[in-house]
């Protein structure tokens, strides 16, 4: 996967769980003791679903920077996601990481 899907996919995927988490809160605030309102089910199952892009996104990425053997941003980004900062390590690949680098191969012509 390149730099861009890897770091949109997981940074998008993470704005929407904090907006899915607050909106959460707020409905199981005011809802009586007992069964959650169906609200709250629905919100975690996008909760559920963000996080597993999240980590194809951050496992792409890794798997990306092994290719290209940036073994400096593989370990931050790898470290940072360990100790819960992930997106500050996704974040900082978007903006600093290393480019995508593709291997052209050009068959030479015959005569």
């Amino acid at each position: 996967m390149s730099k861009r899907i890897t770091t949109r996919w997981y940074i998008g995927a993470w704005v929407l769980a904090v907006l899915v988490g607050i909106a959460t809160g707020l409905m199981a605030r005011g809802a009586p003791a007992g069964s959650p309102p169906p609200g709250v089910t629905i919100a975690s199952l996008v909760l559920v679903a963000c996080g597993i892009v999240m980590f194809v996104m951050w496992i792409g990425a890794l798997v990306r920077l092994a290719q290209q053997h940036a073994w400096g941003w593989f370990i931050g980004v790898l470290v940072l996601q360990l100790i819960f900062l992930g997106i500050v390590g996704m974040a900082a690949y978007a903006i600093a990481g290393p480019e995508d680098t593709a291997e052209v191969v050009i068959r030479p012509t015959t005569t």
